[in-house]
């Protein structure tokens, strides 16, 4: 660790979070395995912020998520496309993606969507129990949202802890249990 980092005030890591932040291929690799859910963020139509988590699933290399035609999210998704998706590891490594959606009701993409979260479920299942499984997806008002990425931000937070706990014991000041 270099001088000017031990010279640093100890609350310049939860400061200035760059050093922190993971690759291209180490966020998308986050984004792209289990456990397939994200807290997905929008705006309702007095731009007042809302989340909640979502399963989603990758398609054609592009984020896919699925609701139905009476949720208020998708009303608001319609008034004004912009979302924010945020996966995370227990490992307190964080990717936030900002972009627009795009809805569609083609009852192919929602099969699509339904296969490929059904193939993930941890048990194996016959192929009756998973077309009943994909079936239960199969709404007439089921929609997917498919994700189109402008920005993505990160974080590795176990990174910045371990790098501080380092700089403390360089100083010789170990931490404290």
């Amino acid at each position: 660790m270099s001088d000017s980092r031990l010279s640093r005030p100890l609350w310049w890591t939860r400061q200035y979070l760059s050093p922190y932040t993971l690759t291209d291929e180490e966020a998308w690799s986050i984004i792209q395995a289990p456990p397939w859910k994200c807290v997905a963020a929008w705006v309702t139509k007095d731009c007042k912020p809302v989340a909640c988590e979502m399963s989603y699933a990758i398609l054609d290399g592009q984020i896919v998520l699925t609701s139905t035609t009476n949720r208020d999210k998708v009303k608001a998704l319609r008034r004004n496309p912009a979302i924010s998706l945020c996966f995370s590891t227990p490992g307190l490594k964080q990717v936030t993606v900002r972009g627009h959606v795009e809805i569609s009701d083609n009852p192919a993409r929602v099969r699509q969507w339904a296969e490929a979260t059904v193939d993930l479920m941890p048990d194996s299942l016959s192929a009756a129990a998973r077309e009943r499984e994909i079936q239960r997806y199969m709404s007439p008002d089921r929609l997917t949202l498919t994700v189109f990425v402008d920005r993505v931000r990160s974080f590795d937070g176990g990174r910045m802890f371990r790098e501080e706990h380092a700089a403390e014991s360089c100083e010789g000041n170990p931490p404290k249990a």
